[in-house]
C-alpha cells in the first residue's frame, strides 16, 4: 500500500513539474500580467500605484514590507496570486472598479504553475537577438518551417493552385496588372517550375514592379498631394514618389533605402537623388490656417516623425511615451524626448521650405526629362544651431521640463545592439545606422513580417503594427528569425525576399478551403491554404485598364486627375483644382492620382485608402454595397468597360450573332484570367442577349447612349449589341473574382 501511495505521488508530482516546465512566460504569462496589471503596474512610473512594478522580476519580487507579489516557488503565498483570488471588492486585483476582467480560474493556476516553478521571467521576444534556426536546406526555407508545423497539427499543404489563378496571383503582387491572355495560355500550356521562376524574374525585373510595391511603401510615408488640415493646400510631392519607385527598381538595399530617407542629407557629399529621398519626412501635415501658431504645429511634426520612424522600422507605439512612460513597453517619456531631439532641429518650421529643384525625370533615370515641368521637392536639413530639447511636460509644447534639464538625441535602451562605443552628438544619420544595424533585433523583422502580410493577408506576427508586448506573438517565430536572418544577409535585398517567398510551396497553393483546414485552423494561421486578398483601391482601378487594353505605362511623374462626380469639394474650405485628365496620361495607374488629404479621389475612400494624416502600415479591408454600386456607376469604370468591350470586338471580328459566344470569354479571359465555367458562360450569355433584346425592343436610346461612345458608336455591331457587351464587361469587372486575388 505505502509502494501504491508513493506511486501517485511521484506521477502527481511529475506531472505538475512537467505542466509548470512547459510554461513559457512570453507565451503564457506576460499577455496576462499585460492586460490585467500592467497598467498600474508597469513601466509607467507616475501611473505606477503602490511602487509595484511587475514588468521586472526585480520589481515583482521585491520585498514591500514582508511580503511580495511574487514569491518564487511559493506561489500560496505571493501576494499576486493571493489578490487575484481574493473575496474581498476592496482588495481583489485588478480592482473591481477598474473594469478590467478579473483572473479566470484557468489563468490563476498557470500563474500559480509559473511562480511553483521559479517565476522565471524572459526578455520580450522582439527584443531578442534575431537566431538564424536551422532549416532542411533541400527545400524552400520557407516551406522547410511551414511543413514541420503543419505535420504538428494533423495537417498538409493545399494542392498548387492552378496556373490560371497562379500567374494572376503572382502578377497582380509582384506588378498589380493582369497577364496578358497570351501569357496565361503560354504558361498553362508549359506550366514548370522552370517557367514559373522566369515568368517571376521577369516580373521583379519589370519596372512596374516599383510601382506596385511603391505603393505599399507610401502608405507608410504617410505619401499626399496636399499639406492637410482645414485648408489642405496642394503640394508637390511627386518627386520623392518617382525616388521610391526608382530606388525600389533598382533593388536598392533596404538598409540604404532606410539612410537615404531618414539622413540623406547628412552622408558625405550626398547626391541630389540622397537629399530628395529625405522627402520622406517631409510628407507631415502643415497648417495654413490664420492665426495658428507656427511653433505647435513645427512641434507636432516632428512628433509625427517619431511616431512614424518607431511606427515603421521599429513597429512600436512610441507615441504612447509623448506624454507619459509607455503603459506597457519598456520606453520612457525621457526615451520618447530624446528620440524627438534627432529631428527637432530641422529647418522648416510649418512651412514648405526647405526645398530643391527637380525635373521631371530626374530621379527615375528617364531619357526622356521635361525641362518644362520643374518643381521645389520639400526636403529635410538641420538648422547650423540646434534647437534645445526638452521633455514636454504631459506632451504640450507649452510646458518643457527645463529643470530636468537638456535632452540629447538618443535611442530606445531596451533596443539593445551591443555598441562598442557611445557617440555624444548623434545625429538623424547615427538613427538611420542603428535603425538598419543587423544586431537591431526588431527592423528586419519588422520589415519582413509586413512583406508577408501582403502575400498572405496576415503577417506571421499578426499584429504587424505593434511588437510590443501587447502584440500578437508570431505564429511561426522561427520562420520569422530565418527570414530576418536571410533579409540580411542578402545585402537587404527586397527583390531576394520576394522571389524567395513567391516560389515557396506555401505561396503556390490553392486557396479554396478544405473541411480539414477550416476546422483545424480556420483563421489560416498555419497556412494550410493561400488566402484570399481584396486588392487595394489602386490595384482595382489598374487591374481594370490593364483588362481594357487603356493603361498607359508611363512611370513617374507629376500626378493625374481622372473623372470624378461633381461635388466632391463642397464640404471642404476651399475648392480644389480638379481639371479632368485627357489624353493618354488619363490611364496611367491609381498611385498616380492627386490625393487630397480633406476629400481623396471617391474610389479611395470606398476601397479603405486612408487619409494619410498620419503613416499607415497596414489598411483594413471592408466589404460594402457601396464598392459595387461605385465600380458599377464610376465614370472611369463605365469608360473600362467600354474600353474592354471595344477591345474584344476589334479582337474578335465578325456577325455579331456568330462572334457573341468568343468575344464573351474573351472579355472573360482579359479580366479574369480564365475561360468561364458552363454557368458562368450561360449567365453571361443570356444576360447579354435579354440584355439587347430589350434595349431593341423598347427604343430607348437614352439607355443605349450611357453605355456606349464615340468609338463603339464607330465600330460595325449594332448599338444595342455594343451595349449589351458594355453591360457584360461592366458585369465582369464589378465580380467579387475580379477585385480579389486568390
Amino acid at each position: 500500500m505505502n509502494l501504491y501511495r508513493l506511486s501517485i505521488f511521484l506521477i502527481i508530482t511529475s506531472s505538475s513539474l512537467l505542466r509548470s516546465e512547459e510554461i513559457d512566460f512570453n507565451r503564457d504569462i506576460r499577455p496576462l500580467l499585460t492586460d490585467r496589471c500592467f497598467s498600474c503596474h508597469g513601466p509607467d512610473e507616475r501611473a505606477r500605484k503602490a511602487k509595484l512594478r511587475l514588468d521586472t522580476f526585480e520589481g515583482a519580487t521585491k520585498d514591500l514590507g514582508g511580503y511580495a507579489a511574487i514569491i518564487p516557488g511559493d506561489p500560496e503565498n505571493s501576494e499576486l496570486v493571493v489578490r487575484a483570488i481574493h473575496e474581498s471588492s476592496d482588495e481583489i486585483m485588478p480592482p473591481t472598479k477598474s473594469k478590467i476582467p478579473k483572473l479566470t480560474s484557468k489563468e490563476v493556476n498557470t500563474i500559480k504553475d509559473w511562480i511553483k516553478s521559479g517565476a522565471k521571467y524572459q526578455q520580450h521576444w522582439a527584443f531578442t537577438p534575431v537566431k538564424n534556426p536551422r532549416y532542411d536546406s533541400k527545400s524552400n526555407l520557407i516551406d522547410s518551417f511551414i511543413e514541420n508545423r503543419l505535420k504538428k497539427e494533423g495537417l498538409t499543404f493545399s494542392s498548387e493552385a492552378n496556373p490560371n489563378t497562379l500567374i494572376r496571383r503572382v502578377y497582380l503582387d509582384l506588378i498589380g496588372l493582369l497577364p496578358t491572355p497570351e501569357e496565361v495560355k503560354s504558361f498553362v500550356e508549359n506550366n514548370s517550375n522552370n517557367d514559373y521562376e522566369k515568368i517571376v524574374s521577369k516580373l521583379l525585373d519589370s519596372p512596374h514592379y516599383g510601382e506596385r510595391w511603391g505603393r505599399h511603401w507610401l502608405d507608410q510615408a504617410r505619401y499626399a498631394d496636399s499639406h492637410g488640415y482645414t485648408s489642405d493646400s496642394e503640394r508637390q510631392m511627386w518627386p520623392f514618389r518617382d525616388w521610391v519607385i526608382s530606388s525600389l527598381n533598382d533593388d536598392m538595399g533596404f538598409d540604404q533605402f532606410t539612410i537615404e530617407q531618414i539622413a540623406g542629407d547628412l552622408l558625405p557629399n550626398p547626391s541630389k537623388k540622397q537629399i530628395a529621398a529625405t522627402a520622406f519626412h517631409r510628407n507631415t501635415l502643415i497648417s495654413q490656417e490664420g492665426g495658428s501658431d507656427p511653433e505647435q504645429f513645427r512641434v507636432e511634426a516632428t512628433m509625427d516623425r517619431v511616431n512614424t520612424t518607431g511606427a515603421v522600422w521599429l513597429g512600436l507605439s512610441l507615441g504612447c511615451a509623448q506624454c507619459h512612460d509607455h503603459k506597457f513597453d519598456p520606453i520612457s517619456q525621457k526615451e520618447y524626448y530624446e528620440m524627438y531631439a534627432f529631428y527637432n532641429s530641422a529647418e522648416d518650421k510649418n512651412n514648405t521650405g526647405p526645398t530643391i529643384p527637380i525635373i521631371e525625370g530626374e530621379l527615375i533615370n528617364s531619357a526622356k526629362k521635361n525641362d518644362k515641368n520643374k518643381v521645389n521637392l520639400m526636403i529635410m536639413r538641420d538648422r547650423k544651431d540646434p534647437r534645445e530639447t526638452y521633455l514636454l511636460t504631459r506632451g504640450d509644447f507649452t510646458t518643457p521640463d527645463k529643470e530636468s534639464g537638456q535632452l540629447s538625441p538618443n535611442f530606445i535602451s531596451a533596443i539593445s545592439i551591443n555598441e562598442d562605443k557611445e557617440e555624444n552628438n548623434k545625429t538623424r544619420l547615427d538613427l538611420a545606422k542603428w535603425l538598419v544595424d543587423p544586431n537591431n533585433p526588431l527592423t528586419a523583422r519588422v520589415t519582413v513580417n509586413r512583406i508577408w502580410m501582403r502575400y498572405f493577408g496576415k503577417g506571421i506576427v499578426e499584429t504587424e503594427e505593434d511588437f510590443g508586448t501587447r502584440g500578437s506573438l508570431p505564429s511561426h517565430p522561427q520562420l520569422l528569425d530565418a527570414l530576418s536572418s536571410y533579409f540580411i544577409k542578402s545585402g537587404w535585398s527586397m527583390k531576394k525576399l520576394h522571389k524567395l517567398i513567391v516560389t515557396s510551396k506555401t505561396y503556390r497553393q490553392s486557396s479554396k478551403v478544405t473541411p480539414i483546414s477550416i476546422k483545424t485552423d480556420p483563421a489560416n494561421r498555419l497556412l494550410s491554404r493561400q488566402s484570399r486578398i481584396r486588392l487595394d483601391a489602386e490595384i482595382i482601378r489598374d487591374a481594370a485598364l490593364s483588362a481594357s487594353g487603356l493603361l498607359s505605362e508611363k512611370i513617374g511623374g507629376p500626378g493625374i486627375r481622372p473623372p470624378q462626380p461633381n461635388g466632391i469639394y463642397a464640404f471642404t474650405q476651399n475648392k480644389k483644382n480638379w481639371n479632368t485628365t485627357t489624353g493618354e496620361d488619363r490611364y496611367r495607374r491609381g498611385m498616380y492620382i492627386v490625393f487630397f488629404r480633406s476629400a481623396p479621389y471617391p474610389l479611395f475612400g470606398t476601397f479603405d485608402v486612408p487619409d494619410f494624416q498620419t503613416t499607415c502600415t497596414r489598411r483594413p479591408r471592408s466589404n460594402t454595397p457601396l464598392q459595387a454600386l461605385n465600380i458599377s456607376n464610376d465614370p472611369a469604370f463605365i469608360e473600362f468597360a467600354q474600353a474592354l468591350a471595344l477591345r474584344v470586338i476589334e479582337s474578335v471580328p465578325g456577325d455579331s450573332v456568330e462572334t457573341l459566344d468568343r468575344r464573351i470569354k474573351l472579355a472573360f479571359e482579359l479580366a479574369l484570367s480564365r475561360s468561364p465555367n458552363e454557368r458562368e458562360f450561360k449567365t453571361l450569355k443570356n444576360y447579354a442577349i435579354s440584355f439587347a433584346n430589350g434595349l431593341a425592343s423598347s427604343n430607348e436610346e437614352g439607355v443605349v447612349n450611357s453605355f456606349i461612345n464615340e468609338s463603339l458608336g464607330n465600330t460595325s455591331v449594332s448599338r444595342h449589341e455594343c451595349a449589351a457587351l458594355v453591360a457584360i464587361s461592366r458585369a465582369i469587372i464589378n465580380t467579387d473574382n475580379f477585385i480579389t486575388r486568390e
